[in-house]
This record gives structure tokens, C-alpha cells and sequence, in this order.
């Protein structure tokens, strides 16, 4: 794996991410809708789809913890705002139907009916309800021109690998959350995550190690 030579940039980072959990949230809710019209054209399907949103519930889960618990801290000292409130009762809303999601997920995975799909479509839609205008607000006052003027670079690379490293002791099973990351980014996105992780998680774990417990996930992500 190449070095990565470009400058940290924590809005990018926000960036990226948010751009594969809302590729998840749609790609589940249009899949999940489908398979509850026809139902699975394969039985092995469903165990891929379910780990699929299994992969979406745990980073989006873990993305929110990582906010609330390393970024907004620090940046309340450096943009205070009111803002914050909001976006914390936001992630309360969608922890809330995250264990909703969790419970339709286990049941997809191990009957796929017509009503466990539709509970979990509808689930879907009541996050996405909340992330989309939730994530607009974040990019709107976290924007690169933002940040740049109350962090240094040195700052920004601490906070990149800070949230790095909270999102991989949290985003759990690892072999399912960092390939839904990974896979569900346009291939410069993926390129630019992937140059922040170490090498063996890129080159080893993930193509490797990890391969047979993602694998069936393979359907629903980016080539």
C-alpha cells in the first residue's frame, strides 16, 4: 500500500464516510424493498443482505459514538454553536432506530418474510429521515474552510488518526464494518480511506483473512 502524501483533512474524512453509510441506507431500503416484493432469488442472499445492513448499522453506530465522544469536544472550543445539541439528539433518534433495524436485520437473516422486510424498508426510511438533513448541517459547519481556519495540519492528522483508531475498537465485527467502508466509497474515496489504514488491514485482513466472512456482502457493494 502507497503512503499516504496528502495533507489531513477532517472534513474529507466526514466526508467519506457519511458518503458510505448513505450509500447503505439506500441500496438497503431499494434492495430490501425488491426482495419484499419477489422475495430472495437466492437463498444465500439473505444472509448476504443481512450482513450487509449488519456492516451499516455497526458504522453508522460507531460514527456517531466517535462524533460525540472525540470530534465535537474538541470542536466546541474551537466553533462554539448550538448547533451541537441538535445534532446530538439527532444521534439519539437513530441509536434509538438502530435497535429497531438490529432486531429486523436478525430476522431477515434468518427468514427473510415479506413482513420482516418491510418492517426493516420502513426503518430504514425513518433514519434516513433524520441523517439526511442531519448530515447536511454537519458538512455545512464542519466544511473544509471551516475547520482550516481553527486547526492546524497537525491538529487535523491527530483528530484523523483519533477517529481512525475510535472507529475500529467500536465499528464491530471489524471483517464486515471496514469492508461495507471500504466498498461502498467510489474507488478515489476508497483510495484515500484505504491510505490512512494500516497496510495490513488493506493488503491482509480485507482481501485476505477477512474475505470469506464479507464475501457475501459482494452483491450490494461497489467493485
Amino acid at each position: 500500500m502507497m503512503a499516504n502524501t496528502n495533507p489531513p483533512n477532517v472534513a474529507q474524512d466526514l466526508l467519506r464516510i457519511h458518503r458510505a453509510i448513505t450509500r447503505g441506507l439506500t441500496v438497503g431500503a431499494e434492495k430490501g424493498a425488491e426482495f419484499a416484493r419477489g422475495g430472495f432469488p437466492d437463498p444465500g442472499l439473505s444472509q448476504g443482505f443481512a450482513a450487509y445492513l449488519q456492516g451499516l448499522s455497526a458504522v453508522l453506530k460507531a460514527h456517531h459514538l466517535g462524533e460525540d465522544e472525540v470530534a465535537f469536544p474538541f470542536f466546541r472550543e474551537r466553533l462554539p454553536s448550538s448547533l451541537y445539541e441538535r445534532l446530538s439528539d439527532d444521534h439519539h433518534k437513530i441509536e434509538a432506530l438502530l435497535k429497531t433495524l438490529n432486531q429486523a436485520i436478525a430476522n431477515v437473516g434468518s427468514s427473510g418474510s415479506q413482513a420482516d422486510l418491510n418492517r426493516l424498508v420502513d426503518c430504514l426510511h425513518s433514519i434516513t429521515v433524520v441523517w439526511t438533513p442531519h448530515i447536511a448541517l454537519e458538512e455545512g459547519h464542519f466544511s473544509p474552510e471551516a475547520l482550516a481556519a481553527v486547526m492546524t495540519l497537525e491538529e487535523q492528522g491527530r483528530m484523523s488518526g483519533a477517529m481512525a483508531k475510535h472507529s475500529q475498537e467500536h465499528a464491530t465485527p471489524s471483517y464486515l464494518a471496514l469492508p461495507f467502508t471500504l466498498f461502498n466509497l467510489q474507488p478515489e474515496d476508497r483510495a484515500a480511506m484505504a491510505a490512512a489504514m494500516p497496510s495490513m488491514v488493506v493488503d491482509e485482513l480485507v482481501p485476505k483473512v477477512w474475505k470469506d466472512q464479507w464475501a457475501p456482502m459482494r452483491p450490494f457493494l461497489l467493485e
